[in-house]
């Protein structure tokens, strides 16, 4: 039997009904049939709400309650969410208060860029090494924050497949060990979210390490001497000319000579103390400086005075005479010079400085290479050498070189690798290069 158009008008809503919904020149709304409670908004810009009616007890004053917005939420998911609430309702839970919580709680949910911060302010600096965390610092701002989208992302709503492809982009430049770094640093950030309820399941969790190729990269002797001599007509400030070259002659890492303080130098001992807190692997080192050494340091001495004047809060032009406590001072930061700062010079730089695909931390490598090398090389020991270089002693017989009172042997292996540099960078090593001999401080 047909049904009569009472009947027809008692059906529930249907999407092709609200989708013939018009706007008109005021807000206006109308019912589902058979009273139940639900109702769709049409604003004068045409956007349709989904609102329901009800009461939260017994004899209480009617609440509206907004659901969703069509066609987001359809007629079926706008009879799913009213089935919700009243279920609710009968355990006694007033599901529009619940729903503005739920809502509250979304509006302050962290996002990764506060996440980030969070774990920087509450994790990383206070229980990690000053480097460690400075360099997961580094990694989350350059590598993942540096994606606006990414960075504005609810920590909570972070999906794996984000990571990834975050990933990716880092791979694409052919950095595979970075790559590997920053999913490391990724793994520890979301076990911190979770760990503090910020996040129920980590995105990072079990994310693999790509296979990375050992790299031997070390500078020839023809590129130690182009490298050297090459420094003085390169594209960079003296602060940074003078770190690489301490860099290959001391042979520390990249980021222990960029924040050197001027108080660690010790001129009378002719002693570089680098305190743990600052060594890579926590370690404190002790670097006999050799005679070049000193004298790049007077050098970088020269340069730790401010070289122009400042306005002071008053716009009065003034000069501050003081030297920086840093031995590479940034003068645009009042901080030393970053670690990467090396590496944007030596990339800057490398077709004038002749030394092809090598990196800052190659110059570590060739120290290391050629400080062991018996035939043409200076053939220090294995357990000076790696004192020097500050590896964790494996033996007894390599921790007594870690020692002040045995600085003796890593003295002499200083001086002997300081004179074969000079001998190297010197026009004399090759007559048929065309180099400039090294310039001392006192010149």
């Amino acid at each position: 039997m047909a049904l009569g158009s009472h009947e027809v008008q008692r059906l529930p809503f249907t999407d092709k009904q609200i989708a013939a919904l018009k706007p008109k020149s005021k807000r206006y709304g109308k019912k589902e049939p058979g009273r139940t409670g639900l109702e769709i908004r049409v604003t004068p810009r045409g956007q349709k709400t989904w609102n329901w009616t009800y009461r939260p007890a017994p004899g209480a004053k009617q609440v509206r309650m907004t659901l969703g917005e069509y066609p987001l939420m359809t007629v079926a998911g706008a009879h799913k969410a009213i089935a919700e609430a009243r279920e609710k309702l009968k355990r006694g839970i007033d599901p529009g208060a619940d729903l503005a919580a739920e809502r509250q709680a979304e509006r302050e949910a962290e996002t990764l860029a506060e996440l980030v911060d969070e774990y920087l302010s509450y994790h990383a600096r206070p229980t990690m090494k000053a480097s460690t965390a400075a360099e997961d610092e580094r990694l989350l701002k350059r590598e993942i924050l540096c994606d606006p989208v990414l960075a504005k992302c609810k920590a909570k709503d972070i999906s794996r497949r984000q990571l990834i492809l975050a990933l990716r982009r880092v791979e694409a430049r052919g950095a595979v060990v970075l790559r590997n770094r920053v999913a490391g640093v990724l793994s520890r950030l979301f076990m911190f979210a979770l760990d503090q309820g910020v996040i129920d399941a980590s995105p990072a969790v079990g994310i693999k390490r790509l296979k990375e190729a050992p790299r031997d990269r070390y500078l020839s002797k023809e590129e130690i001497r182009a490298f050297w001599n090459g420094l003085d007509q390169a594209d960079m400030t003296p602060q940074v000319r003078l770190a690489l070259r301490l860099a290959i002659v001391l042979g520390q890492r990249r980021a222990e000579i960029a924040g050197a303080a001027r108080a660690e130098i010790d001129d009378q001992e002719c002693l570089w103390r680098l305190p743990a807190e600052r060594a890579k692997n926590g370690r404190a080192h002790l670097i006999p400086l050799p005679p070049l050494a000193m004298r790049l340091i007077a050098e970088a001495d020269q340069h730790r005075v401010r070289p122009k004047t400042v306005r002071d809060t008053k716009g009065l032009t003034t000069y501050d005479p003081t030297p920086s406590p840093w031995l590479f001072p940034s003068w645009h930061k009042g901080k030393p010079i970053e670690p990467e700062a090396l590496t944007r010079a030596l990339n800057r730089n490398r077709d004038r400085l002749g030394i092809g695909d090598a990196t800052v931390h190659d110059l570590r490598r060739t120290f290391a290479t050629w400080h062991g090398d018996s035939d043409n090389g200076v053939g220090t020991a294995p357990e000076v050498l790696s004192a020097l270089l500050n590896h964790a002693p494996a033996t007894i017989t390599k921790q007594v070189y870690d020692r002040s009172e045995n600085i003796g042997p890593r003295r002499k292996a200083m001086i002997a690798w300081s004179n074969w540099l000079e001998r190297t960078v010197s026009p004399d090593a090759d007559q048929s290069a065309n180099v400039v001999p090294f310039k001392a401080a006192a010149e």
